[in-house]
């Protein structure tokens, strides 16, 4: 019996000792079910021990005492406590053995029990440095047991949620209870949890079901993660990502990302159109494969964009020249923008690039037509003046290259105006587009024949002479001689004036031939029009119209710049009476034009290039200021003349401006005389006849200028009403040897002062002279022998001088002034 005692006290200790070993490695159950464990290790301990007592009674019953001490001595141990259990009794050989297994199993449970103990408070220590939630729930659902840190989490305090059911603190209890209470295995679960103020957090939960023995659920236990800023995070990022995809989806150019070997792993849907695959097509392929880009410049493939981008590290861009053929039936080719950038890890490394394709056949085909209207005529399709003269550059420098020699025509048609005036604009256009194909048709395949303004156009003849540039010249006009356009009922011929040039080293430049040809073709115009001239240099014809370009450019100038200034003459009376003083016409100078500048010819320039008006408005501004300025010291003298040409007659807002600074001047307009020439009177007889009219209205008076140059009908005197009359300074020049010219001078003397004009005789240049006017019965004379031209205020001073009514100062011939 003994021998079994001690085997049923070595099998229950071995027992015990396992379960507290088994307890010690358990490593992932919570703090309260370990207690928990603890607390039944130990009752199963005290029932090993009760059994080894009931066993040794049932075995020493109705034997010694000190049996009987054993046994009390067993059922007295204090398993729980710190001292070491030894008996107070004689121990006899019977016994022994069995004290000493009692003793030596509780020893064993006292080690595992501290350390046990050990390893609960640095659980619980980790645990309050942790700020997970753990807990435990009932079959029912209930809490049982939470860790503190719930509070921090949710508000609620361990002691108010043991024995609440887990579906109060849901917010979706009908999905999400089942699922954290359900599953055998550990689940991760976001959930959105109640908190105690109401608001909702989301708590990432990992939970599992716990079952008993026989595989019936008894309760749950899980670990509460905080994730409402990771869960709000990955919800916004997944916003921004749908975002991202559908603006992808939605924006007019290709894009593609590849990894870093060049592997396709995102196209979005215009890239699909524009590769004609489908996405699952290109995926995993290299882009070169499935995006085949060719340079038409080249006219070869463009491979390793991708490779290219990976090695410098940086974002590359190729606009020019590549084309994207697209699969499938279509073909259809798109011109390209790539754009290729690298794509980087938190590391810089680069992780793959993003590709993107811009579609930019729309911009290259409005460019071309861009380039196109740019460098072409609308109206005829022919080449315009800017691309003309780009292949005049283009021919110039071959030229410096090469022996090849080429000419340019310049083609101004006559009678067009005629055209647009008679019928309008729409027969115009008409027109030049027939004659515009006329003279292509008439011209070589080599050649060039361009629109460079109006009815203007321009020809470059390659590899022609000079002299064979000539006769082909004459060869269009004799075409555009014989053409004949007609609109409606009307029949209409036109002419063509042209100016030819060599196309030669000597030039400088396109615009030089330009004004060469244009030159030449001037010059036919005023041999007559419908004729051709061939540029030289050195022709005096040539030389003539750039004099009167360097003239033009002066007088540019000069009104720019304010660098006119205005003299004045004496219009000296031939009467000795008191009542009769002098004029003063007011003349017009350059003083920085050079030696030899005659100012009737400046005038003459003025004129014909339309610029007359604007100096005739300035002089009149200019001079009413000095008239106003010294008028207290010019009391003696009579009158101001002052010149208008013919085209301030026909400018219809000259009235109101004379009139406007007459007024704004103060100067009495009785005192102003204006001057107009015979042949613009006449020419434009209306014209002048308004402006006289308009201006004697105020008190200003007038003189037909030059008269007799024209041999015009003395009947224009009537309509046009004038104060005086001036006489041509070339006929009065010839009285003393022609008697023809000093029978015209009196003629017209008479005839004026028969109407009561006062009359003038102009270019009075020696004494003979005067005195064949005096008898002759002039009422006025002026030129050099009078006075000679002068600054205004030295002529101010000059007549304000007692005497100087009567005193005329004898001066040496000169040039005719204006």
């Amino acid at each position: 019996m003994s021998g079994l005692i001690r085997l049923l006290c070595a099998a229950l200790g071995v027992t015990v000792v396992a379960q507290w070993a088994f307890l010690w490695r358990l490593e992932d159950i919570p703090t309260g079910t370990l207690a928990l464990l603890v607390v039944l290790n130990v009752g199963l301990t005290c029932m090993a021990l009760g059994t080894v007592a009931a066993v040794w009674l049932a075995h020493r019953r109705g034997t010694s005492p000190a049996s009987n001490a054993v046994t009390r001595w067993l059922e007295n141990i204090d398993i729980s406590g710190e001292q070491r259990p030894e008996p107070a009794f004689r121990v006899d050989s019977q016994d022994s053995e069995l004290v000493a297994a009692a003793e030596s199993l509780v020893a064993r449970v006292h080690r595992y029990r501290d350390k046990l103990l050990v390893r609960h408070q640095r659980v619980q220590r980790l645990l309050r440095n942790v700020t997970d939630v753990l807990y435990h729930i009932d079959a029912d659902g209930r809490i049982t047991w939470i860790t503190d840190t719930v509070t921090d989490m949710l508000g609620y305090s361990p002691a108010e949620l043991e024995g609440l059911p887990l579906r109060d603190l849901l917010a979706d209890p009908a999905t999400d209870f089942d699922a954290l209470v359900r599953s055998p295995y550990l689940v991760r679960h976001p959930t959105r949890i109640r908190r105690r103020d109401g608001s909702l957090a989301w708590l990432l939960i990992s939970s599992r079901r716990i079952d008993d023995a026989e595989g019936r659920p008894i309760g749950s236990e899980g670990v509460c993660r905080d994730g409402t800023r990771l869960i709000e995070t990955q919800r916004e990022l997944n916003a921004e990502k749908e975002r991202a995809q559908v603006t992808l989806a939605s924006i007019g150019d290709g894009v593609i990302t590849t990894d870093a070997r060049g592997a396709i792993d995102y196209v979005n849907p215009r890239a699909e159109r524009m590769l004609g695959l489908q996405a699952d097509q290109a995926i995993a392929r290299h882009f070169d494969s499935v995006c085949r880009l060719r340079n038409d410049e080249r006219e070869e493939i463009v491979t390793g964009l991708v490779e290219e981008c990976i090695a410098d590290g940086e974002a590359r861009e190729w606009d020019n020249h590549l084309t994207l053929a697209m699969r499938g039936p279509s073909r259809e080719e798109y011109a390209l923008k790539v754009t290729i950038s690298p794509i980087r890890d938190d590391a810089q490394a680069i992780v793959g690039t993003v590709i993107v394709l811009h579609d930019i056949t729309r911009l290259q085909q409005i460019s071309r037509e861009m380039t196109y209207q740019a460098n072409h005529d609308l109206l005829t399709g022919l080449p315009n003046r800017r691309a003309f003269e780009h292949m005049l550059d283009r021919f110039l420098r071959d030229t410096r290259n090469s022996v090849q020699r080429h000419a340019l025509c310049y083609l101004d048609l006559d009678q067009f105006k005629l055209v647009n005036d008679t019928c309008g604009h729409h027969a115009g256009d008409e027109m030049l587009r027939q004659i515009s194909t006329q003279i292509a048709a008439r011209l070589r395949g080599e050649d060039t024949i361009a629109r460079l303004g109006g009815d203007e156009f321009g020809v470059i003849m390659r590899n022609l002479s000079l002299e064979d540039a000539a006769a082909k010249a004459e060869t269009l006009r004799a075409e555009i001689d014989t053409f004949r356009f007609r609109w409606e009922d009307k029949l209409f011929r036109l002419g063509v004036s042209i100016g030819v040039t060599a196309i030669d080293h000597q030039a400088l430049s396109a615009s030089e031939l330009m004004r060469r040809a244009d030159t030449a073709c001037y010059l036919a115009k005023e041999r007559g029009r419908n004729q051709i001239h061939v540029y030289h240099g050195d022709s005096d014809e040539t030389l003539t119209w750039h004099g009167e370009m360097q003239r033009m450019q002066q007088i540019s100038e000069a009104l720019e710049h304010e660098r006119f200034s205005l003299f004045a003459q004496r219009i000296q009376p031939l009467s000795k009476t008191e009542t009769d003083r002098p004029g003063i016409e007011l003349l017009l100078r350059i003083p920085d034009a050079e030696d030899g500048l005659d100012p009737q010819n400046v005038l003459i320039t003025a004129e014909r290039y339309n610029v007359a008006s604007r100096i005739d408005r300035w002089v009149l501004e200019n001079a009413l200021a000095l008239i106003a300025g010294a008028e207290r010291r010019q009391a003696r003298i009579d009158h101001y003349s002052i010149n208008i040409s013919g085209q301030s007659i026909t400018d219809e807002q000259f009235v109101d401006f004379a009139r406007d600074c007459i007024e704004r001047s103060g100067v009495d307009p009785g005192r102003l005389v204006f001057e107009i020439t015979e042949t613009a009177a006449v020419t434009n007889t209306r014209r002048a006849g308004e402006l006289i009219h308009s201006l004697r209205a105020i008190g200003c008076r007038f003189s037909l200028d030059d008269f007799g140059s024209g041999l015009s009908s003395f009947s224009y005197l009537k309509n046009l009403p004038s104060d005086f009359i001036k006489i041509d300074g070339k006929l009065v020049r010839h009285i003393l040897d022609d008697p023809i010219e000093r029978s015209i001078v009196e003629a017209i003397n008479q005839v004026g002062q028969a109407m009561g004009l006062k009359t003038v005789a102009e270019h009075v240049e020696s004494r003979a002279l005067l005195q064949a006017l005096e008898r002759i019965g002039v009422d006025y004379v002026q030129g050099y022998h009078v006075a000679r031209p002068m600054a205004f205020a030295e002529i101010a001073d000059e007549l304000c001088a007692p005497g100087a009514a009567a005193t005329s100062r004898p001066a040496a011939p000169g040039p005719a002034d204006a």
